[in-house]
């Protein structure tokens, strides 16, 4: 029965140990797949919008190594949990071999010094000589094999705290790591929100930046071009829906389409869509159904998302703090796809929407319904 039970439990153990180690990885492969980017960020020092790309990509790794470290945490956590059990076992194990050679004892001593001849001497048949030597003989070897026990209990008690105390160390390590990766990442944002309080107190820092943006907007509309694909089963045609879409995410519109002028350094832009700062909730529900032809990361716009839909629409949304769709994926009308974030914002948390059909910018609040 006990070997019965065993079993359900090593196979749970080894279970829960070979998604950690999967999990480990996955992370692993994400670390090394930030560094390859960071490496080839720093490869141009001359561009604000990389600067503010690469301070991203720090900040991204610092996330990582603190999901890392809070996964090993979790490891050590329950190794300490398993090891506390199996110390509290061995001295109720302990405890419960010390009461029976108590009990032998007061036995052994209730008869005395010559307990042993009395048993012999009161005999009336060869019988109850037999069963008197084997009551002396089982006394003496449970008393021996019980003191054993407890010798054995207890050795393997000190290994197990020893193992228990590393366990503890272990744990107090990682939580002075995690908490100096959680600095260190308060300290990216911080230098990020920085920079952009320099472009924007600074005027040939702003321009440069503007001149960035353009050339980014100009990427953004060959990206779009390469990915489109010549159609999409059922995706939806916005065309008919016009004013009448539902928003991506409930919130402010903090910025808005079209040519904006600049009044502290007298400059112009071209917005091709709107930043949206959430109000509640940062999921980005896609406006209608199609097929996801792009999930990456665009200087200036961040983590972007972009959504192919019937009668050559598209949707972008940019600024996502992680994707929720792959590329290839089919998505309906509806459907959460992002969360909002920062990545290449210069507002802070927000969403980046664009609406084109055949390439060709459009303003989405002539789209969108009410909220």
């Amino acid at each position: 029965m006990k070997f019965r039970r065993i079993v359900p439990l090593a196979a749970a153990l080894l279970l829960l140990f070979a998604t950690s180690q999967e999990k480990l990885r996955e992370i692993q492969l994400r670390i090394e797949e930030v560094q390859a980017r960071l490496a080839a960020s720093k490869q141009d020092k001359s561009s604000l919008l990389n600067d503010i790309y690469a301070l991203e990509l720090q900040a991204e790794a610092a996330v990582i190594e603190v999901n890392k470290t809070s996964l090993l945490m979790a490891d050590a956590q329950g190794q300490v949990e398993r090891k506390q059990k199996e110390e509290a076992a061995l001295r109720a194990r302990i405890r419960s071999s010390q009461d029976k050679v108590r009990r032998i004892l007061r036995v052994l001593y209730k008869m005395g010094e010559l307990g042993y001849v009395k048993l012999f001497l009161n005999i009336n048949s060869v019988d109850q000589l037999f069963r008197n030597y084997r009551l002396i003989v089982s006394l003496m070897d449970d008393k021996v094999m019980e003191i054993r026990e407890i010798r054995l209990g207890i050795v393997k008690l000190q290994r197990v705290q020893a193992e228990l105390q590393a366990g503890l160390d272990r744990l107090a390590r990682l939580k002075d790591e995690k908490a100096g990766r959680l600095a260190r990442l308060q300290g990216l944002k911080q230098d990020k929100l920085d920079m952009i309080a320099r472009i924007n107190q600074q005027r040939d820092l702003n321009s440069r930046l503007l001149d960035e943006l353009k050339t980014e907007s100009e990427n953004l509309t060959r990206v779009l071009d390469q990915k489109t694909m010549a159609s999409v089963a059922d995706a939806v045609d916005l065309g008919p829906r016009r004013g009448r879409l539902a928003w991506p995410l409930k919130g402010t519109v903090i910025s808005s389409y079209g040519k904006k002028k600049s009044a502290r350094f007298n400059t112009y832009t071209m917005n091709n869509g709107i930043e949206i700062k959430p109000v509640s909730s940062d999921e980005i529900k896609v406006v209608g159904g199609g097929e996801v032809i792009f999930c990456d990361y665009i200087k200036g716009y961040g983590n972007v998302i972009m959504i192919q839909h019937a009668g050559n629409f598209h949707t972008l949304y940019g600024h996502c703090a992680s994707f929720l769709k792959k590329t290839g994926e089919r998505v309906g009308t509806g459907e959460v796809i992002a969360l909002a974030g920062t990545s290449g914002s210069l507002y802070g948390k927000a969403l980046y929407f664009e609406i084109r059909q055949g390439l060709k910018p459009l303003d989405p609040l002539l789209w969108l319904g009410k909220q």
